[in-house]
């Protein structure tokens, strides 16, 4: 592999059981790269990785890397990390002790993207499903794709896709820590601009500026969502009421509805409509997602007919609005959704095809600066489901932030039906308050309770609220 002017066999990963590192893992394995790493946790993903060869260490220390390292030193090896280890870490002192050149997580994705016609989706909320289902379209057509996923595909049970004989790519163009700036798209997507990370972009003025970055890095054409307002490109897509309206866009759907379990709508890509086009997706905002991902398949030359036949079959993402029940005595789901926007969507879509029931939702929230940036809205929105289980913030990468915690987050909630508890206690606040619909939400490590509390669930019907 080409490493500047250098060619690299061997890669090392710190943090190699990321969602996006796994990912460039795989691909580094694949194209015949050695490739060893480390991560502090064992999970169900670094398992998979072990299982296909790739050596894995998860102790503080420099002994897994000094093991792989020094049988083949006289090799070319490079490192690549993510900015969810810390530079205080012993690795990063041993690797430069050793001269070895390091490159961060989104500067080896643009240097693999470099090589191809890449398709990327940008924005806050619904990239990784607008991604996955780009991939399934591009992937059913003649000139097929590769991919990099910022999840994992329901249908490969993977989170890359290699196709040796494509000149195609899609990516998920990923607004934290500037890593988008590492994209040269030929065409891109923005499915929204509600502002995040502000520890890196500082405020709502500062995040856009970095949309606008990427934006003109795009060499071809950038399609906005129609709620993010003027785009120099002209491209623009939504979801609308009537046709009416849909002739203000470029792409549209319109006169959305629910039919027997399926989100449907009539679709317009341009110059042409297609009536009763039907998504597998729960939900507004996926059917948003899947028209942008319509949107950039029809850049890439798509046969359009096709598409539609083809997002019909789409299995879904984990984490990704995913049922684990759905029976006539109740209902758990799981969602990524860790932002006030996307519970918000969450949310509606759950009232769309669960009216009138009850719906009981276990929030893990996701980092101290997250949490103290939208406090307020984190409120609004947690008050508005009929129960709400709050438990501590999961840290992920970040230090303490004196006066933001879950408590503060909890009192500042207008539900009288609330509780605070820890993790461990899921199952004894549910026995207490069976629910309806359960819904578990949260970019943490909440993901390690939903097969238990789906296994839990599915033992006994009774444990959810009875339905009179």
């Amino acid at each position: 592999m080409k490493w500047g002017e250098q060619t690299i066999d061997r890669l090392y990963f710190i943090g190699i059981g990321g969602i996006g590192m796994s990912g460039l893992a795989r691909y580094a394995k694949q194209i015949g790269l050695d490739v060893a790493g480390y991560d502090k946790t064992r999970t169900a993903l670094t398992h998979e990785l072990e299982q296909e060869g790739i050596s894995i260490g998860f102790e503080d220390s420099t002994d897994h890397f000094h093991h792989w390292f020094e049988p083949a030193a006289h090799k070319s090896t490079g490192i690549v990390h993510t900015p969810a280890v810390p530079s205080s870490h012993s690795l990063f002192e041993r690797v430069s002790a050793l001269g070895l050149p390091v490159l961060k997580r989104s500067e080896m994705l643009g240097a693999i993207a470099r090589r191809f016609e890449t398709f990327a989706v940008a924005g806050t909320h619904g990239k990784t499903t607008t991604t996955a289902m780009l991939t399934h379209l591009l992937e059913n057509t003649p000139g097929g794709c590769n991919a990099f996923l910022g999840g994992i595909l329901s249908s490969t049970g993977s989170n890359v896709l290699l196709n040796a004989r494509s000149t195609r790519l899609v990516v998920e163009a990923d607004e934290f820590d500037r890593s988008f700036l590492q994209l040269n798209p030929t065409h891109a997507v923005i499915t929204s601009m509600d502002p995040d990370h502000l520890d890196i972009y500082g405020d709502a003025d500062g995040f856009k500026a970095g949309f606008d970055a990427f934006s003109a890095q795009v060499t071809g054409n950038v399609i906005r969502e129609s709620a993010i307002g003027s785009n120099e490109s002209g491209l623009t897509y939504g979801c609308v009421s009537d046709r009416n309206a849909a002739d203000l866009l470029d792409f549209a759907a319109s006169q959305p509805r629910t039919e027997n379990g399926w989100m449907v709508a009539d679709i317009k890509l341009r110059d042409e409509w297609f009536e009763s086009v039907k998504f597998p997706m729960p939900g507004i905002h996926n059917l948003s997602n899947a028209l942008a991902a319509l949107s950039l398949a029809d850049l890439a030359g798509a046969n359009r007919a096709d598409c539609m036949e083809t997002i019909g079959s789409f299995r879904g993402i984990h984490r990704r609005f995913v049922y684990h029940i759905r029976e006539s005595y109740g209902a758990y789901i799981d969602d990524y959704a860790h932002h006030p926007e996307e519970i918000s969507a969450v949310l509606e879509a759950l009232r769309l095809h669960h009216p009138g029931k009850s719906i009981t939702a276990i929030f893990q929230p996701h980092l101290y600066s997250r949490t103290r940036d939208h406090m307020t809205e984190f409120a609004e929105i947690l008050s508005q489901f009929d129960r709400i289980i709050l438990l501590p913030i999961y840290p992920a990468r970040e230090e303490p932030i004196k006066g933001i915690d879950s408590q503060s987050l909890f009192e500042n909630i207008l539900n009288p039906c609330k509780h605070l508890v820890s993790i461990e206690r899921i199952f004894d606040n549910l026995k207490e308050h069976p629910p309806e619909i359960l819904l578990t939400i949260g970019a943490g490590d909440i993901d390690r309770s939903v097969k238990p509390l789906s296994d839990w669930l599915k033992q006994d019907f009774r444990r959810f609220k009875k339905i009179e």
